[in-house]
């Protein structure tokens, strides 16, 4: 079985060329324009009961999260699509319209195939880098660690939707319709040592930054910011923080900021943005836990890991 960790790592030998980054980004950045790509899969990323206009928006927000991630602005995208019902098509179709017209991105082309089975749907994004593209490498002990948005909703509504696929409210649309931040990645670039997206759950993806950074990141579980609807559904205990730590598909700004530039990005982001410190940047490497100053130790699960 081969697993997502071990195929990238593989791909590093072809990646050679500087702007790929070593392929330890999500994103490439070819001269001023930044570039990602995509992919989610019915059955994985989305339920054959979601409606075809929230998939569309789903794989739009998901795309150019990474290039929020990347303080860019999006520019254009490429769509690789698989046919099937003419209905979901069409509705599909209005979806990505409206998506693309909300974050002011052009459909620029891609490609269409006709295949059984469960839907796969590729997006490539092409953004414009702004005055600096923070990678992964970047943050340095002594850093805060930052997040933008809160956790857990979007696991929280996914839960809702296989307990009963006709739950809605805020935490079903929080999975079926997530944001890409766009504005709040243009303002923490310009400070951020390093920066990335949480797509597979805090704990995974802030081993990723701290070991792209050879650093250790310590994270306040007593800290994580968690919105009134997902405290309603899941509470506001220990095992609702972990659960909001490790559920995905969050699509909040993660970034390690130096003392006092948090001041800086705070006047620079855009009205009702939630910017919460959840931990520090320490010498060592991993991660580690802790609430309101009690050591916790790390669940077997620290989020989502494709494997084949």
């Amino acid at each position: 079985m081969t697993s997502e960790l071990d195929f990238i790592a593989a791909l590093r030998a072809l990646a050679t060329a500087p702007e790929a980054r070593g392929l330890k980004d999500d994103a490439a950045l070819l001269g001023r324009l930044v570039l990602t790509h995509d992919m989610i899969a019915q059955g994985v990323h989305t339920l054959a009961t979601d409606p075809p206009e929230s998939v569309a928006a789903k794989l739009v927000a998901v795309t150019l999260s990474d290039l929020a991630a990347k303080g860019a602005t999006p520019v254009g995208v490429l769509l690789g699509y698989c046919l099937g019902d003419g209905e979901w098509d069409r509705r599909f179709l209005a979806g990505l319209g409206e998506a693309l017209a909300h974050y002011d991105c052009k459909l620029l082309g891609g490609d269409t195939i006709a295949v059984p089975g469960p839907r796969v749907l590729g997006l490539t994004a092409i953004g414009e880098a702004g005055d600096r593209t923070p990678d992964r490498s970047g943050a340095r002990a002594g850093d805060g660690l930052w997040l933008i948005g809160p956790l857990g909703d979007s696991a929280a509504g996914l839960a809702m939707l296989l307990a009963d696929p006709a739950a809605t409210g805020p935490l079903v649309d929080a999975y079926q319709r997530p944001r890409a931040l766009i504005a709040e990645g243009r303002a923490l670039a310009l400070h951020a040592g390093a920066m990335m997206d949480v797509s597979d759950g805090l704990l995974i993806d802030a081993r990723r930054l701290a070991a792209a950074s050879r650093v250790r990141i310590d994270i306040d579980l007593a800290a994580l910011p968690l919105s009134p609807a997902f405290i309603a559904a899941r509470g506001d205990d220990r095992t609702a923080r972990l659960f909001a730590a490790t559920g995905g598909d969050d699509y909040a700004l993660l970034a390690a900021l130096p003392p006092g530039a948090e001041q800086i990005v705070t006047k620079s982001l855009p009205s009702g943005a939630q910017m919460t410190r959840i931990g520090r940047l320490v010498a060592g490497a991993g991660i580690a836990l802790n609430d309101a100053g009690e050591p916790v130790d790390l669940p077997e699960h620290l989020g989502h890991e494709h494997h084949a």
